[in-house]
């Protein structure tokens, strides 16, 4: 267990944005054993006497930035622990196992540190619960204002945590319609946490501060900036188990955002709309491009339930850290075992309507107490060879499974 040192953090904020050392640098640091996280960097003394052995020339011409501008990192550093003081933000670290978020240690390129404002405790509901990204246009239509509000209160009553990005438009709807409902809801902006962008939505910043939260990989103090966008972006897709595109024109944030999703391997949904409509036709080409369309909020709920099936099955040890009473993991694992048992009832009574992703998680289910081979499968799962066969393939080349002396077992990362 790493002791949570904030001054760290705010120090390696500061390097972060007052130096060129990068996430490059920084893995490269890693990588080579040259720091055991990016917390050493901040002490100066450490990187002095940092063996430079192997670094590339690029590396070593940034730890010397960083030198040579340590009264500016510490005077950085002190002011966004004053405002973090001054507006109630509080810092998670990569390091801190207990609050960070679950989906993004999978993913490359997330922030090591991140700044928040509002209740803590949702940031542990993005696990237990499952999250959903819901994004789209700032001049969104009536008709995908509607739908919004109707997928993120539905939603939001299910004990989905919904995610956006507190712009005008789509964004509002969705956080508006989650607190109004006393759900869980995050928004993910590009400034420093305590900044209000844009400035009109400062009533449901406010309701989000003291009923959901907000979340920033900018320490406090920093302005919005047009580039911070797209790394916004890809926050919210990493948070959400899937993402819904409620309207997106042909050039827009949004498809960041549903680019993101699919090349975290997750699901998008898509809101169909008229093929004339010129503020959907980003939407509509992401169906084109193989996206889902979003008619209920059945399929949704589906694919979280999915994505957190496969947490618990892919990393059970690490749900230990998040309960605060035994009741309380009790009721979880209850809960795993009856979606579970609920997936076998439907595949026995009707294996039609199963889908390839709900047939790999009862292989993966069956897997879990140990190897087995194809037939022993087929028996398991009444499903023919051919069938079984075509889903392992996939689950091995999607890294879920490998093989041995004709024994297929799970691949725990």
């Amino acid at each position: 267990m790493f002791i949570k040192d904030y001054a760290s953090d705010y120090r390696y904020s500061a390097i972060r944005m007052v130096t060129k050392l990068d996430f490059k640098a920084i893995n490269e640091l890693e990588n080579l054993h040259k720091i055991k996280n990016y917390r050493e960097l901040a002490d100066l003394d450490r990187i002095k006497e940092m063996d430079r052995f192997e670094l590339s020339e690029s590396t070593c011409r940034k730890l010397d930035g960083v030198i040579n501008s340590w009264d500016l990192v510490l005077k950085t550093a002190d002011e966004y622990r004053e405002i973090a003081k001054k507006n109630n933000i509080f810092v998670i670290s990569v390091l801190d196992s207990e609050f960070y978020p679950y989906n993004w240690r999978g993913l490359s390129g997330m922030p090591k540190v991140i700044y928040c404002r509002g209740r803590k405790e949702i940031l542990r509901n993005l696990v237990l619960n499952g999250a959903v990204a819901i994004v789209g246009s700032r001049e969104a239509s009536k008709y995908a204002l509607f739908a919004t509000e109707s997928f993120a209160t539905e939603l939001s009553n299910k004990g989905i945590v919904v995610v956006s990005g507190m712009a005008s438009g789509v964004d509002r709807a969705a956080h508006s319609a989650a607190v109004r409902h006393k759900g869980s809801t995050v928004a993910v902006v590009p400034g420093g946490p305590e900044r209000i962008y844009p400035r009109e939505n400062r009533d449901i910043y406010e309701q989000i501060v003291c009923d959901g939260l907000v979340i920033s990989e900018m320490p406090p103090g920093q302005n919005v900036l047009k580039q911070y966008f797209p790394a916004r972006n890809r926050l919210i897709a990493g948070l959400g188990d899937c993402t819904l595109i409620m309207e997106a024109g042909e050039v827009s944030g949004t498809l960041h955002t549903a680019s993101f999703t699919a090349a975290q391997g997750k699901e998008v949904f898509v809101l169909p709309n008229s093929i004339y409509f010129e503020n959907a036709k980003g939407g509509m080409k992401l169906l084109e491009d193989g996206g889902n369309v979003l008619i209920s909020p059945d399929s949704v709920i589906d694919s979280i339930s999915q994505a957190q099936i496969f947490k618990r099955i892919g990393d059970p040890y690490f749900f230990e850290g998040l309960y605060e009473s035994i009741s309380e993991k009790e009721a979880f694992e209850q809960k795993a075992k009856a979606d579970i048992d609920d997936l076998r009832k439907q595949a026995e009574m009707f294996p039609e309507e199963v889908g390839d992703a709900q047939w790999k998680l009862l292989i993966s289910d069956e897997l879990s107490s140990g190897p087995k081979n194809i037939d022993e499968l087929c028996r398991a799962l009444a499903l023919p060879f051919y069938r079984i066969s075509q889903l392992l393939v996939d689950m091995k080349l999607e890294g879920w499974i490998t093989d041995q002396c004709g024994k297929f077992s799970l691949t725990i990362c």
